[in-house]
């Protein structure tokens, strides 16, 4: 945890600075939970130019300054605005418009999101800029999110390749003036972005690294390599054992299988739904959604699996409590995500002590890679799947793995690892 209400604040002041908290995913909630955390040892500021009144929310009572538009930016859409860049021109001229006492931090720390570096150019020279790269955006460097939930392409994808053309130069251009900047630094959020920092930017990267350790600058000061800063979880959220009031959460939850796996994200391509449904095929054992999704692809999810002969149950928002208690009566947490970023699920799994089987693939072989919790698995091998389902109902196995997943979360995916990662970057 953060210090203490009762502890004195460290002083540090810090901007938090995020475009856009209108989806409210995994990212947006993660970055709130940080928010809180630091409010209560640091000055926090946050600038966005899009903030909704369910993030709102979610900050609960952390103490902290908003820096707003007046009006929340109107983000535009269509082929002709990606083509001509209109969400990165907009938010530039938006950033323009709030009113920001630059005199008044110490750091600033930018987290990726459509219009956040585009208040890079106010920044003044003399503030150190921390670039949170959870992930080069993904709809401009790859065509996972270019897919339907089959995986087919929405479009050519010579074509969703060329409308993007200038939003790529746009964004190289704000990572390339990032890096020039004396004081300023760029991380991914696992290992596995460290290293598409370099595939994509081409900065170079270290395998050597530790969580939060800084890079190695030039002697103007200017950073020279990327590094990374993991994500973690809120421990007080996630608790070893299962309350009464946990217990009772699901009760007015309908269809709850009897035998499932749970997956969490918004339905889709790049989450790996459709490949989960697959690999659950002949095992008994039903598929539970957490995460949303637009209608047409929950129809085709619910088709998919009748055809097959898996039960898919698509759940509604779910309050932590019922989170804990539907993931705690699972078989397994389980994902086929497409080189995740990170991956949040297989470390809550652990830390309530569930099987989390992955596909061995980004971020979730730098996550699980260190300890023996569950399984990385190749995407297309039943036959894996289906014995690692197996392997995950043998109470002997699943306590072993439980006493393993649980203090590897605790030393390694908490907030305070969390602050500590970026006071080393933002503190110079």
């Amino acid at each position: 945890m953060a210090a203490s209400k009762d502890e004195e604040k460290s002083g540090l002041r810090v901007l938090i600075v995020r475009g856009s908290f209108a989806s409210l995913g995994g990212a947006e909630r993660e970055l709130l939970q940080l928010i809180r955390a630091t409010s209560q040892r640091w000055e926090v500021s946050l600038a966005s130019l899009d903030f909704t009144e369910d993030a709102k929310a979610l900050l609960d009572d952390a103490s902290l300054r908003l820096l707003l538009p007046e009006k929340p930016i109107q983000w535009p859409n269509g082929a002709v605005a990606e083509v001509m860049a209109k969400a990165s021109t907009s938010a530039e001229k938006m950033w323009r418009n709030v009113e920001i006492p630059w005199g008044e931090f110490d750091a600033v720390h930018i987290s990726v999101c459509r219009g956040s570096l585009e208040l890079l150019p106010l920044i003044p020279a003399h503030l150190p800029v921390h670039y949170h790269c959870l992930e080069p955006p993904r709809w401009l460097y790859e065509d996972v999110l270019h897919r339907h939930i089959d995986g087919t392409p929405k479009r050519p994808l010579w074509l969703t390749k060329m409308l993007f053309t200038r939003q790529r130069k746009r964004d190289r251009d704000y990572v390339k003036k990032l890096i020039q900047r004396p004081k300023a630094s760029i991380s991914g959020n696992s290992m596995w972005i460290q290293k598409r920092l370099n595939t994509v930017y081409g900065i170079p990267s270290d395998s050597t690294k530790e969580n939060g350790q800084p890079p190695r600058r030039d002697a103007h000061g200017c950073p020279i390599e990327a590094t990374h800063v993991m994500h973690v979880i809120d421990w007080n959220l996630w608790p070893e054992k299962s309350t009464k009031e946990e217990k009772k959460s699901l009760k007015g939850i309908e269809n709850i299988p009897e035998q499932y796996v749970v997956t969490v994200g918004r339905i889709s391509h790049v989450k790996g739904t459709w490949d989960t449904l697959q690999s659950l095929v002949k095992t008994q054992l039903a598929l539970v959604q957490v995460g949303g999704g637009d209608d047409a692809d929950k129809a085709a999810l619910l088709a998919e699996g009748k055809r097959i002969g898996v039960e898919v149950v698509c759940m509604p928002r779910l309050t932590q409590i019922q989170l804990c208690a539907l993931i705690r009566g699972a078989r397994a947490m389980v994902s086929h995500a497409y080189h995740e970023p990170f991956g949040l699920t297989p470390i809550e799994a652990m830390a309530i002590g569930v099987p989390a089987l992955m596909v061995d693939e980004g971020g979730f072989a730098c996550t699980m890679g260190p300890v023996d919790s569950g399984r990385l698995l190749a995407r297309y091998d039943a036959g894996a799947w289906k014995a690692a389902y197996l392997d995950a109902k043998d109470p002997a196995l699943r306590e072993t793995w439980a006493k393993a997943g649980r203090p590897y979360v605790e030393e390694y995916f908490t907030l305070e690892t969390q602050i500590t990662a970026l006071e080393q970057m933002l503190v110079l």
